[in-house]
């Protein structure tokens, strides 16, 4: 019975973790419906950015404690300051030239454009939780 508890455990811990599917797919129940897919997009990036907020919030009072803890010598703060504005530029920058590459409708090139700064903004906050 013990063994098979602790398999049990092993195989809970094993399972595997699934990422969110891209945000375009997220919205799939508009595909036709293209005013509504769009407010979906810029839902789904109001979120993002949302939950971009709550980790910098986070790693900026880690970057406090660092910054107290060491008399300022390391500049933690001003070091995510400038991280994060680096990423901001890249991430629209990147997101535009994804769109850049597209020779299709301007609603599917916003679209495009919304599912980037989308999954950027994700990974980017969960980079900041993760640190």
């Amino acid at each position: 019975m013990l063994l098979q508890l602790a398999a049990g455990f092993l195989l809970a811990g094993a399972q595997p973790q699934f990422e969110l599917p891209r945000p375009a797919v997220e919205c799939a129940e508009h595909l036709t419906n293209w005013p509504a897919r769009r407010s979906c997009l810029r839902r789904l990036l109001s979120d993002a950015e949302d939950q971009l907020e709550t980790a910098e919030a986070g790693a900026r009072e880690e970057a406090r404690e660092i910054d107290l803890d060491t008399a300022g010598q390391f500049h933690a703060v001003d070091q995510l300051d400038a991280a994060q504005s680096a990423w901001l530029t890249y991430r629209d920058s990147e997101c535009d030239r994804r769109v850049a590459l597209m020779f299709i409708s301007e609603d599917s090139r916003e679209e495009i454009g919304l599912d980037c700064r989308i999954s950027l903004t994700r990974a980017r906050a969960g980079e900041l939780r993760d640190m």
